[in-house]
């Protein structure tokens, strides 16, 4: 980066990574982030958080909760981001419950669960038609004061109408446009 009059930083070495990391070079950004570490740079949550999603895109979801744990360990406070990206790796491995475990962990911490977190595990759960479990967390994340996007809303109605639910398609619906949801 220095020939190209970019010095370097850890707000630019991350962005390195993220990219190696979204190109699925994963491994060769675990290697820069070494080199990252030898010249003296220190690591950020966002580095972390990188390095995570990465892992996560490969399958590696074990791998990258130790990268969480070490992440913890050497004192870097996990975002809603880094947790997010956990809970979406989880999700796409199909493991919807490990992911509201990893929920339920967030909300007894310091990192509370935003709609993107909630919206990616009722996507999970309705693509395992597990929609109890999608309505359950559906009425508590509008509990909790949080909105679900035109996405996840439509998601679920979907879902309902895949196993012939239409009756609870068009009830939930209303329920939205009232601006109420059922119990």
């Amino acid at each position: 980066m220095d020939s190209f009059g970019i010095p370097p930083s850890i707000v630019t070495l991350n962005i390195l990574i993220n990219s190696l990391c979204h190109l699925n070079r994963v491994g060769f950004a675990f290697s820069f982030f070494a080199k990252v570490l030898k010249v003296g740079h220190q690591p950020n949550s966002a580095t972390f958080t990188s390095l995570i999603g990465g892992l996560c895109v490969l399958g590696e979801v074990s791998e990258a909760f130790h990268l969480l744990y070490q992440m913890d360990r050497k004192g870097f406070q996990p975002s809603t981001v880094t947790y997010g990206t956990l809970i979406n790796g989880l999700c796409k491995m199909g493991d919807s419950t490990a992911a509201i475990k990893l929920l339920r962990y967030m909300e007894k911490g310091n990192c509370q669960p935003d709609v993107v977190d909630y919206g990616t595990i009722i996507d999970s759960l309705c693509k395992d038609e597990q929609l109890t479990e999608a309505v359950k967390l559906f009425v508590e994340m509008n509990t909790k004061g949080l909105s679900p996007t035109a996405v996840t809303r439509g998601t679920l109605i979907n879902a309902l109408c895949k196993i012939g639910d239409t009756t609870g398609a068009i009830t939930l619906l209303r329920s939205m446009e009232k601006g109420k949801l059922p119990a």
